[in-house]
């Protein structure tokens, strides 16, 4: 009687060991930039042809800039035309005359 209840037992801790053993592991894709969470920038339309790129990522060392480029129609390309700090403003706004 006593083998039949350690027997029980036994194929009940296998049964959840297989069970743990082919639950499917979480991967990461690399490749799904569409979750906001790991985007460390923003793209933003400023008007018809200029653009802002800003940088919100809390540890890049880039934290707070933002570079402001404007499209070329000869060469079709985007062209930098300025880059800000827009916490610079924030924490020394004496350097700013407005």
């Amino acid at each position: 009687m006593q083998e039949k209840i350690n027997t029980n037992i036994l194929i009940g801790i296998l049964i959840c060991l297989i069970l743990i053993a082919l639950k499917p592991f979480p991967q990461n894709n690399e490749e799904n930039t569409s979750n906001p969470s790991f985007v460390s920038e923003s793209v933003v339309q400023l008007a018809e042809n200029r653009i802002a790129i800003v940088e919100t990522e809390l540890n890049s060392g880039l934290r707070g800039n933002i570079i402001v480029l404007e499209f070329n129609e000869d060469r079709k390309t985007f062209e930098p035309i300025g880059r800000y700090n827009y916490l610079d403003f924030f924490t020394n706004p004496e350097k700013y005359n407005f």
